[in-house]
């Protein structure tokens, strides 16, 4: 987590913290692996770019303890944590080691040491082993690409071992006259904890250097160059939420997002026959998602399982009010979507006065059709104050005035007011006060399938659970869960009785050594069972199929220019400042953040019986034209001043349109990793898993999401 800004001169604390936890934990490592195993490791962390001869060195000197420790210091900066190459210092802030004693705060603690620590070691590692590179090797870049601290604290955690749950990080002294103070972190839960923030942010390469020689930690769940409206809702903290409470918001508000994946064009009628992959039965759909809420909400669902899991009232289906989208459906022939399901809306024709735009308000007119879906969300929140049903329907409503900025061109017009003048609006001029109108993009069925390719592609085509092992009869994983519901979608039920016979068939091998267990399964699916195999090819390659219409559709509707053609209806994909690479992404999220920390003031303060307390009135003062409110104008001015060449690609249509085509090809790449990710799956289940020198056992080590299987099969001593 980044502060505002770093001081002139470092603010220094009496607090003195002592540890050689992470140096400790690397020996330990250096000591248990073989030479190979070691350098692979390393390599994985620091890059291939760095000679295998440099890592075997470096495992020599820590055996002998002769790596030196990096000094320590609790300074006040800009970052929970930075390590500065030149002067080979960790500074940690004061906040970090305030209660530091504490369970999650240790664990916090360990895991910014060990993620500077990392920094420092690949500080050493480019900078003192000039001998090992000889003459003729090409001098290393200063710095290894993507985040290596992440990736050591990841590799510590996973590797390393103790004998006891509970493991001395660090001694921390808060003055000179007091005893030092153990930090003490439980060990299975760091693991957790880390592995699981590594999972979230693995695909991430971006580095938080402010400084040369500084890198830094950024502490949360999120990037600080890419908001969602998970890391949007951490606002809520300011407003007096307890994290259980967040938690519950963001599950409202997430299945509002994940609500989107039921289209009409995708959900089957129950009179339609089934049509699997084409078409999916909402039950499936909703199934489906509620797999996919599982890991997300792990801790909500054991506190309350009833509430927390996805139902089809809960989630709902794609209603085009419940995300500010504009409604207008351009098809020449057009579906009926009530008649797949009544709890789709009607369809907008052009011509329907929802399209229309308000000449006061200067904004179309179905954007009042969702604050009102805002403020019966809000007023159930009224009525049901802090228990589940209450605190979802209240992210229900966040998320409604989160993609009023992101989905709107707010940002942009407010840019154009504050001087901003050729800033591209996204809509064509207007019969109305403001000139150029308020709008949202329109959303289609392509748009939801290419937002959820990464996340249920992990779940389907990634390596990292292929090994999953059962603890009992009976239990399935993420995987497997999906697999299921979709062979029962499936016109050939031969299909889903093949699988069904498999899993049936391994519920009887839980109790075998790991080792034993994968090779008694490559085995029945290479032998008498084959056809499982060929069940699973059939399930990906539809799967793949669907998702490779939808990425081919999104690809091409960016739709024609409004600013040339005299139309108020851009596409959803033109408007969207969803993505990291559009450039006014963090600005429509700070606006965001800023109406949602006010609607929760205001939602703490009715609960708290406060007399003038009107959380609904707040949320609707935001749903305005730029020109006829002026909160924002000093976030927008102070905003633009500080990012000029942001504000100069938001005005050159050239520029956004290759933004369009870069997030466009985040698609086909996603598309491209889910076919090769699924084609190491079916060979590794086809028996190549007895083979450790296959061909798909090197891809594995080598490729990103092997790390978890690699470390998993090595712990067992798979590779010795």
């Amino acid at each position: 987590m980044a502060f505002n800004s770093r001081p002139t001169s470092l603010d220094v604390s009496p607090a003195r913290v002592q540890s050689t936890f992470a140096l400790d934990l690397l020996t330990q490592v250096a000591t248990t692996l073989g030479v190979a195993d070691f350098s692979e490791v390393m390599a994985r962390i620091f890059g291939k770019d760095i000679p295998e001869k440099v890592y075997r060195a470096l495992q020599a000197r820590l055996i002998a303890r002769k790596v030196e420790n990096p000094v320590i210091l609790v300074e006040d900066g800009m970052h929970l944590a930075d390590y500065d190459n030149a002067e080979r210092v960790i500074r940690i802030h004061s906040s970090v080691i305030d209660n530091a004693q504490g369970t999650l705060r240790a664990i916090e603690f360990m895991d910014i040491l060990l993620h500077e620590f990392g920094h420092h070691i690949d500080n050493v590692l480019r900078q003192d082993f000039a001998n090992e590179l000889g003459q003729s090797w090409t001098p290393l870049p200063p710095d290894t690409a993507g985040e290596e601290g992440a990736r050591f604290s990841f590799w510590m955690v996973t590797l390393g071992r103790f004998d006891s749950d509970h493991v001395l990080i660090a001694t921390c002294q808060q003055t000179l006259e007091e005893p030092p103070q153990a930090i003490i972190a439980h060990w299975e839960q760091a693991y957790e904890i880390i592995v699981q923030r590594y999972d979230s942010n693995s695909q991430s390469t971006v580095q938080s250097h402010d400084h040369p020689n500084l890198e830094a930690f950024e502490a949360g769940d999120g990037d600080s160059h890419h908001m969602t409206h998970f890391e949007i809702e951490t606002i809520l903290r300011e407003a007096s939420f307890s994290e259980e409470e967040r938690q519950s918001v963001y599950f409202g508000n997430w299945l509002r997002d994940y609500s989107q994946v039921l289209d009409p064009k995708i959900v089957r009628a129950t009179s339609m026959p089934k049509g699997f992959p084409d078409v999916l039965s909402r039950d499936a759909l909703t199934r489906i998602v509620d797999v996919m809420s599982i890991k997300q909400f792990a801790e909500l669902r054991k506190s309350d399982p009833k509430a927390f899991t996805v139902t089809p009232h809960k989630l709902g289906v794609y209603r085009p009010s419940e995300h500010i989208d504009n409604p207008r459906n351009t098809d020449a022939r057009p579906l009926d979507p009530q008649l797949r399901d009544p709890d789709f809306e009607p369809v907008v024709a052009p011509g329907d006065p929802l399209l229309d735009i308000d000449y006061d308000t200067s904004m179309k007119r179905y954007i009042m059709r969702s604050v009102d879906f805002m403020e019966r969300e809000l007023q159930a929140t009224l009525n049901e104050k802090h228990n589940p049903t209450g605190l979802r329907a209240f992210g229900s409503a966040l998320h409604v005035l989160e993609d009023f900025f992101a989905h709107s061109n707010f940002v942009e017009l407010a840019l154009i007011k504050n001087g901003y003048r050729d800033v591209l609006p996204w809509t064509s001029p207007a019969e109305c006060k403001a000139g150029l109108p308020l709008v949202t993009g329109m959303f289609s069925a392509s748009d939801a399938l290419a937002s959820i390719t990464g996340p249920l592609g992990e779940i389907l085509f990634s390596i990292n659970d292929v090994t999953y092992q059962p603890a009992k009869p009976g239990d399935r994983s993420e995987r497997e869960q999906i697999l299921l519901i979709l062979l029962e979608e499936h016109p050939d039920p031969a299909y889903l009785k093949t699988f069904q016979a498999y899993l049936v068939a391994r519920d009887a091998w839980t109790h075998l050594p790991f080792s034993e267990y994968l090779q008694r399964c490559a085995a029945y699916l290479n032998g008498p069972s084959a056809l499982t195999g060929n069940v699973l090819s059939v399930v990906m390659k539809d799967v793949l199929k669907l998702f490779g219409a939808s990425i081919a559709d999104w690809q091409t509707s960016n739709g024609l220019d409004p600013h040339k053609n005299g139309s108020t209806d851009p596409t959803h994909s033109q408007l969207s400042k969803d993505h990291a690479e559009h450039p006014l992404h963090l600005l429509a999220a700070s606006l965001a953040s800023e109406a949602v920390k006010e609607v929760g003031r205001a939602m703490v303060d009715y609960w708290n019986d406060e007399p003038d307390a009107d959380p609904i009135g707040v949320a609707r003062s935001f749903f305005a034209h730029p020109e006829n409110t002026g909160w924002q104008d000093w976030m927008v001015r102070a905003w633009a001043k500080a990012n000029p060449e942001a504000v100069r690609r938001s005005s050159s249509l050239i520029e956004l349109e290759d933004i369009h085509n870069q997030i466009a090809r985040i698609g086909s790449d996603a598309l491209q990793q889910m076919g090769k990710d699924s084609l190491a799956y079916l060979s590794f289940m086809h028996g190549e898993l007895s083979d450790k020198n296959s061909p798909l056992w090197h891809a594995l080590l080598l490729s990103p999401s092997g790390t978890l299987l690699y470390a998993a099969l090595h712990e067992l001593g798979f590779f010795r």
